[in-house]
């Protein structure tokens, strides 16, 4: 099929871009969202697609080439974070509180342009390609609850291929790599439970707060001083919360956080490491403790052989030296449940410019996406389709 993708892609940047930025300012939670799944439903059935929902807020599009072949499925997520933006863009959130700061709304609109690009060429395709629109990957767990559901079932998938859009590689270029890429990804929670008196005399009651700033501390410890530091694990506490008012010696303090790792080992022993913590400091503390802790999804792993395969037809997009190496990144991404089940690859996809000031993290309020990388993620998508389905 001698077909120039990259420039087809640039033709329909538009579209994507409209997409985009339509996703952008109406970013919906996780499981909840239910504006963003009819807009990918009314796109896919516009080009023909065939549309099926899956749980409550995912869509999945299947497109039958004109003969019987393998089966490819493209993923792309559609959550939003609990975030309130501060960009400044003319398309900002109009969903106070929610913000596309990790670059769902630039997947999702991606995606269509894939899907739109395949349907014009259907007739040329020789398998099915199945479009994967997930729901709650900012919870680790809708990529596992869609599977459960059938996501890569009737057709079965052969080989899926994914993509991120990532703010620290520069505009042009990605990452592809076989081998583990990104790390596990487990969430806990913790309630460290005291006796609240008045605040001019703490002595009556049990501080759970003064408790609470030893267990934060004692965490790190497990990370520097019982972890082996060759196998890294970050223990991360994402809120704390405690106290009821301002002359009251607090009762009751809670936490939560979400802990990375590569080793399984590790993995299966945070857990207990942290709780040994807890359990101590708590008790020469005078408090009780309420302790949960969920594996959610484990660590990403592109298969060695799909992995090769796909960079070999992803440079055709962007060229030999389109492809830079990294480090593991100690971020989590449930498209790991995928790999866990068939064969395919998560590719990076660079949207860093910081001559148009983006150059934000990932999670950050300020987070911006220079959209001439949209094109290249189009690209990507249909190219890998076209090589695997041939």
């Amino acid at each position: 099929m001698n077909v120039n993708i990259l420039e087809k892609a640039k033709e329909i940047q538009d579209y994507v871009v409209g997409l985009r930025r339509d996703f952008h300012r109406h970013p919906e939670p996780s499981f909840k969202e239910y504006r963003t799944s009819r807009k990918v439903k009314e796109e896919l059935s516009k080009m023909g697609i065939k549309v099926e929902s899956i749980g409550e807020t995912g869509v999945i599009g299947i497109l039958e080439g004109s003969a019987k072949g393998k089966v490819i499925a493209l993923r792309a997520d559609m959550d939003a974070l609990s975030i309130t933006e501060k960009t400044g863009l003319s398309f900002s959130s109009e969903n106070p509180g929610f913000m596309h700061a990790c670059g769902h709304d630039c997947h999702t609109a991606m995606l269509l342009g894939a899907a739109k690009i395949l349907s014009e060429m259907k007739d040329n395709l020789e398998g099915i390609v199945k479009f994967i629109f997930q729901p709650a990957e900012e919870v680790a767990s809708g990529a596992k609850k869609i599977i459960e559901e059938g996501a890569l079932r009737n057709p079965d998938v052969d080989f899926i291929f994914g993509m991120h859009i990532w703010a620290d590689t520069p505009i042009g270029k990605v990452i592809l790599q076989e081998g583990p890429l990104m790390a596990s990804g487990d969430i806990w929670n913790l309630e460290i439970k005291g006796k609240s008196s008045h605040g001019s005399a703490p002595w009556q009651g049990i501080d759970s707060i003064v408790c609470a700033a030893s267990v934060i501390n004692g965490m790190q410890t497990v990370v520097s001083r019982v972890n082996d530091v060759r196998s890294p694990i970050v223990i991360n506490i994402g809120t704390i919360k405690g106290g009821d008012r301002f002359n009251v010696t607090p009762g009751s303090a809670k936490m939560e956080g979400m802990n990375r790792a590569f080793s399984s080992y590790c993995r299966k022993n945070m857990p207990i490491w942290i709780e040994k913590v807890i359990k101590n400091i708590c008790a020469a503390y005078g408090c009780d403790y309420e302790f949960n802790y969920n594996f959610i999804c484990g660590v990403t792993i592109n298969d060695e052989k799909a992995a090769k395969f796909t960079k070999k037809s992803v440079a055709k997009i962007v060229g030999e030296d389109g492809f830079i190496a990294t480090e593991k990144i100690m971020g989590s991404e449930d498209f790991s449940e995928y790999l866990e089940s068939v064969p395919g690859a998560l590719m990076l996809l660079g949207g860093r410019n910081e001559s148009k000031d983006c150059c934000y993290s990932h999670h950050s309020n300020y987070f911006k996406v220079d959209e001439d990388a949209l094109p290249i993620g189009v690209a990507a998508y249909v190219q890998v389709s076209i090589d695997y389905l041939s």
